[in-house]
């Protein structure tokens, strides 16, 4: 759109507000969006510093909003100088603006780590979305009369570059999936894999962290059942290798919990671990068993033993196989990380080899084992501990950080084939060498490992955790080790993938489009009349509950809701306020918050149906409120095909109650084709975030 027309469009908003558009407003109401945007601004850099993946992009966006908080800042310092400013159209605007610092802190948030951005990965949106926003944000800085000046061009150039990182991030990882299906279905495996153990994890440790644990709930939810010990035979207890009596091609472990452990603690987590099969860097859990009154955990059975056991026996333990059993291990703790899941113990003696020398990440901490003949585990734990947790600080919590360290202390051991601070036989000695003297073991010499590897390392290692890599760029760094000293080919080299980053044609639904705003009525938009309440604190107001009735001024809200949700375009290339709006005043409509207009239930399916079919997709819940629309035929007309597309959008964001809307469907083929995978796949999920109705229906059909 040319300039011209633009302009035409701030005139034609401003028309909309009535005469009084240059009417004063109170700098007091100004400076909690101010501070506001400020706020955010300090979240995004931090979200930003803990990007993992699509690092560049998010710089980018961060520099975006780095211009408005230092354009508010000075807003707020010369307010003398700038008194014209503060109006009722720019009291509108910042609004905006900081609506749409909102949406980027939301946006930066999910594609920075894998188990949010696998969604994004799915639809391929990440480039559409990250253009909307950045021209929105460009829009509404202009409106308000700031300078910002970007290269397109080359913020397009890096966020190719991020999309190329996570193609390869993402094809490294499926290279760790026994399974030789082709790469997209690999990929789909590992998406769906994050999604579920995702879920059962946040619900695990939600009902495990409770201050009266609810086992039952946990075995209603999960189904756990014991494995029968009489399935179970072993020529030489010693050793803890079992079989199967009936396949005695099949080889497990019996590990021994020790006596007064809660054995349904380690229950509960195999449980989880037990989704993580098709991981070949990662142990096989088969679940726990007793005998009399001892239980034991069985795991798969590694034949040559641990790591130590294997360097010290190997003959040819060469740069290639260093550098393959590094990445093995990368692989492993990468895709622990995706699921939230920490290992807790990363040493030699708990990282195994299989038989044709894979390594695999065993003996997780879950609970304390007992090992017989076994130098003292602590002792031994103490060699690959962070120098932070051996502070002993109060509250200080085992994070993603003191793994990193641990399996930089690892790699050294690797390069090197020497147990760390091997010279050191007390335990206060490796303390204070590490702890208050800040010392690492060096490499050798005449050390055989790339530079990279050896930097990478020292990072990983580093006495100040925030310095340290995050696992994804070690998995990143290894990767490109293995494959440049190995010459190994990509067992995925003759897949043709489009790698393109996805470049549809696509018309914001809310762009600059003179017809959209043709209708709009002229509002003398009265701020007194709902106190100067903005659209952030209204959502507020309306959440406060009090013994589970709602608390907050829902009157003022609904004024307020109403007001912004009969606003015109602003100008801006989307108007994100007027959709919240929208949104919570179909909510207040349908339950009867704001009167009964007449056409109720087809206003509140027109407004669910705008709100859902937004492409900025902020309230996903409007999608399943305009799917039971559909699905009830109220206010629209009946259409359960339809309905289903909705819901199955509103399922893929997360929402419960979708997922089992869905499998139901699936499951009686309502809507659809009867597809029984993809029932029992959607009721899983929904029982795995505890949704009654779900365990009911899964129950009741024996999934």
């Amino acid at each position: 759109m040319d300039d011209v027309s633009k302009t035409n469009k701030k005139d034609d908003f401003a028309e909309n507000l009535g005469d009084n558009v240059l009417m004063v407003i109170p700098f007091a109401r100004f400076l909690p969006l101010i501070n506001e945007i400020g706020n955010f601004f300090n979240e995004i850099i931090e979200l930003v510093e803990a990007a993992e993946h699509n690092k560049r992009t998010c710089e980018i966006l961060k520099n975006r909003v780095r211009v408005a908080e230092l354009a508010v800042r000075d807003l707020r310092d010369k307010k003398k100088d700038r008194e014209d400013f503060f109006n009722k159209i720019n009291y509108i605007r910042l609004q905006e603006l900081s609506t749409i610092i909102t949406q980027i802190k939301k946006f930066i948030s999910e594609i920075s780590l894998m188990k949010t951005l696998i969604k994004y990965l799915k639809e391929k949106s990440i480039e559409k979305i990250f253009k909307e926003l950045c021209m929105e944000f460009d829009s509404c800085i202009n409106l308000l009369s700031f300078s910002i000046n970007v290269e397109i061009a080359d913020e397009l150039e890096q966020l190719k570059s991020d999309q190329d990182d996570l193609f390869k991030y993402i094809l490294g990882m499926v290279a760790g999936i026994n399974d030789d299906d082709c790469f997209a279905d690999l990929s789909e495996k590992f998406f769906s894999t994050v999604v579920k153990v995702n879920v059962m994890n946040n619900t695990m440790e939600k009902f495990m962290n409770e201050t009266s644990q609810n086992q039952t709930k946990i075995d209603n939810i999960f189904q756990i059942h014991p494995l029968k010990f009489s399935d179970y035979e072993s020529d030489d207890r010693r050793v803890n290798k079992w079989y199967k009596t009936t396949n005695k091609g099949e080889v497990f472990t019996f590990k021994t919990i020790a006596e007064g452990e809660n054995y349904m603690i380690a229950q509960n987590k195999v449980t989880i671990l037990k989704e993580l099969h098709d991981w070949q860097n990662i142990i096989k859990f088969y679940g726990i068993i007793s005998d009399g009154n001892q239980w034991y955990l069985v795991t798969e059975w590694a034949e040559r033993g641990n790591l130590r056991e294997f360097y010290q026996n190997k003959n040819d333990f060469d740069l290639k196989l260093k550098l393959r059993i590094s990445l093995d291990i990368a692989r492993g703790l990468n895709f622990l990380r995706t699921v939230e899941i920490f290992h807790r113990d990363i040493r030699a003696e708990n990282i195994l080899i299989t038989l044709n020398e894979t390594a695999i990440l065993a003996n997780f901490k879950l609970i304390r084992y007992r090992h017989g003949g076994h130098a003292n585990p602590n002792f031994e734990r103490v060699r690959y501990c962070a120098p932070e947790l051996l502070e002993r600080a109060p509250n200080y919590k085992y994070d993603q950080r003191c793994e990193i360290y641990s399996f930089g202390i690892l790699l050294w051991e690797i390069a090197e084939e020497r147990v760390p601070y091997q010279d050191s036989n007390d335990i206060g000695d490796i303390i204070d060498k590490v702890r208050n003297k800040m010392y690492r073991e060096p490499f050798s010499e005449n050390s055989q490992m790339p530079e990279e590897f050896e930097r990478l390392e020292i990072e990983a290692v580093h006495h100040d955790p925030d310095f340290r890599p995050k696992i994804s760029k070690m998995f990143e760094v290894l990767n490109n080790c293995f494959k440049k000293y190995s010459q190994e080919p990509s067992s995925f080299c003759n897949l043709t993938l489009d790698r393109k980053p996805s470049t549809p044609k696509f018309i914001p639904k809310r762009a600059f489009s003179i017809d959209q705003d043709a209708y709009a009525l002229p509002i003398n938009l009265d701020f007194e009349s709902f106190k100067y309440m903005t659209l952030a604190d209204a959502a507020k107001q309306h959440k406060l509950y009090k013994n589970g009735r709602p608390s907050g001024d829902v009157k003022t809200a609904y004024k307020c809701f109403e007001a912004y949700a009969n606003l015109g375009n602003t100008g801006g290339t989307a108007n994100r306020n007027q959709i919240t709006a929208k949104y919570y005043k179909a909510v207040y409509i349908s339950r009867g918050l704001a009167g009964s207009p007449p056409n109720k239930d087809k206003i509140v399916a027109e407004l669910f149906k705008e709100v859902a079919d937004d492409e900025a997709n902020e309230y996903p819940e409007a999608r399943v409120r305009y799917g039971d629309c559909l699905f009830n035929g109220k206010g629209v007309d009946k259409n359960e095909s339809e309905a289903l597309k909705y819901f199955e959008k509103a399922a893929e964001d997360g929402v419960v109650v979708a997922m089992y809307n869905v499998g139901n469907m699936y499951y009686n083929g309502v809507g659809c084709k009867k597809n029984i995978e993809k029932a029992k796949n959607y009721i899983e999920l929904a029982v795995y975030n505890g949704y009654e109705a779900a365990i009911r229906f899964r129950n009741e059909y024996k999934f």
